[in-house]
């Protein structure tokens, strides 16, 4: 059983990039095609439109990376193989072992209770506050 409960950020990231690059990509694709391909271009819409395109390739290229990188530092986020044997192996004597009954001066068995329990309960909203008398 993984202790790790929170995945990595990498792959859900790397879907982020990958989906907004190609989107921004086929855009610009087909604005240029629908629009700016029968005339002349002027060289602020050229500029846009090469700008916004290799942006969107960008995105893509860092979103593959990304996704790599991220199956990786999945790999070292995980525990060693050692320390999961060991936590497996102190949780199965666990459960094999239950808590022992203590015997109160009485003789009847009661169930061991953790030092948390027997601990007098204060109400919280007085906890730390000096008495009103």
């Amino acid at each position: 059983m993984p202790i790790l409960t929170k995945p990595s950020f990498g792959p859900r990231t790397a879907i982020t990039y990958i989906t907004v690059g190609a989107l921004m990509d086929v855009w610009v694709a087909v604005w240029y095609f629908a629009w700016g391909r029968g005339e002349g271009l002027s060289q602020t819409t050229q500029f846009w439109l090469l700008g916004l395109f290799l942006t969107g390739l960008t995105l893509i290229i860092i979103g593959a990376f990304l996704g790599s990188i991220g199956r990786a530092a999945r790999k070292v986020e995980m525990p060693p193989s050692s320390a999961v044997n060991k936590e497996a192996l102190i949780q199965q004597t666990a459960a094999a072992n239950p808590p022992m009954m203590v015997a109160p001066m009485n003789g009847a068995p009661q169930p061991a209770m953790p030092a948390q329990a027997m601990a007098p309960s204060v109400p919280a909203a007085t906890a730390g506050y000096p008495s009103r008398q």
